[in-house]
């Protein structure tokens, strides 16, 4: 599925983890749509805890876990905020370019997901971590 173009920004852009690039995808504004938040909220798998990455990552998750009734964390300033996952739980983020933050919000819950989510997977191929997402740019 293609990336939605009202979504999509041409320019010269400095990511999160400090690459260059041509292309911005804005998640975030794209949080703000009902429709493709359903959407996003659809592709999501049923779980005991969901813990979202600060910013984007823990909207989606909060909302995701007030529809399906489960616990919520999240991950913010290199710490988890509220519980620890004590059964099967998934890792939420908008966008990964790299996979690092995924790997240290793992590192920071101390175990692994039963899933990685995220809406747009921006490397080059799914490598590790593996992750489901809506969109992806390989």
């Amino acid at each position: 599925m293609r990336f939605p173009q009202r979504y999509r920004k041409q320019g010269d852009f400095i990511l999160h983890g400090g690459q260059n690039s041509e292309v911005f995808y804005d998640v975030n504004a794209m949080l703000t749509s009902d429709y493709y938040l359903k959407q996003i909220l659809d592709r999501i798998s049923k779980s005991d805890h969901y813990v979202g990455i600060a910013t984007g990552g823990a909207i989606i998750a909060r909302t995701i876990s007030l529809e399906k009734k489960s616990k919520f964390s999240m991950i913010k300033d290199g710490e988890l905020k509220g519980d620890f996952p004590s059964g099967k739980w998934i890792l939420i983020d908008d966008v990964t370019t790299t996979g690092a933050s995924l790997e240290e919000a793992v590192k920071i819950v101390g175990k692994n997901p039963e899933e990685i989510f995220v809406v747009l997977d921006r490397r080059t191929k799914n490598e590790k971590p593996h992750v489901s997402s809506f969109y992806d740019t390989y």
